[in-house]
């Protein structure tokens, strides 16, 4: 299960980030994207390696990208990461869940011509709109593999990506004076009905400790499959 979440994962990231795959691990990088702790990051690492580490860190400055390294439960890892300077910055929680409502709630599913619209949401929801157009440019070149949704309020906003048997939920944001309106939560039920109609095992997402958002998905019945540590300097 692990193996089919990590796959998803990274391919929807490629998407987003460049992926350099290094002597065991794999480097996103997207410096249109700087300094975020998901589409910047070295992953997917299965050996101790002094020189994967110093080259991340050497491509990271490159890209004038702050370093972020995940370890998947590797503690010989984090070990060499303390040696090279890193501290723990936060931890990713990977969750899950299969069941939905018995209404599927109503959601827009993003074309060519609502690029915009869900650029606008999603840099408004993360505060970032320094990233309009490269997060319009990644839409267009995508929509063919992934699907990229709103509310019906144009409040939310979502990116649902399938692969390997499970559809990974990306992107999750609300714009700050819709929040606690449950436009999320809607889209997430979109979602679950998308995995029951595709006949698919699970839908799966991932936050960040310092997001705060455990509990509101507990609360949504989402159960946390396992945990990713991150490093920086």
């Amino acid at each position: 299960m692990i193996k089919q979440i990590e796959s998803n994962d990274n391919n929807f990231t490629g998407i987003w980030s460049t992926p350099n795959q290094l002597e065991c691990g794999t480097l996103f990088l997207n410096p249109k994207l700087s300094d975020d702790v998901f589409f910047n990051k070295l992953t997917n690492v299965s050996c101790i390696s002094e020189k994967m580490v110093s080259e991340s860190l050497e491509k990271f400055q490159k890209n004038n990208s702050r370093p972020y390294v995940y370890s998947l439960d590797y503690p010989e890892f984090e070990e060499l990461l303390g040696e090279k300077g890193f501290t723990y910055h936060d931890t990713q929680h990977v969750l899950k869940k299969s069941t939905s409502t018995s209404k599927k709630p109503l959601a827009t599913k993003i074309t060519h011509d609502g690029v915009s619209i869900w650029t606008e949401i999603f840099c408004e929801a993360y505060d970032c709109p320094e990233w309009a157009g490269p997060v319009n440019s990644i839409l267009k070149n995508s929509l063919s593999s992934v699907d990229y949704y709103v509310d019906e309020s144009h409040s939310s906003c979502m990116a649902l990506y399938e692969k390997d048997s499970i559809l990974g939920l990306y992107c999750l944001g609300t714009i700050p004076r819709r929040q606690r309106k449950g436009m999320a939560a809607s889209l997430i039920d979109f979602a679950l009905h998308e995995v029951n109609s595709r006949h698919l095992e699970f839908l799966m997402l991932e936050t960040y400790e310092q997001d705060n958002l455990s509990k509101f998905y507990s609360n949504l019945g989402f159960e946390n499959l396992y945990d990713k540590k991150i490093f920086t300097i």
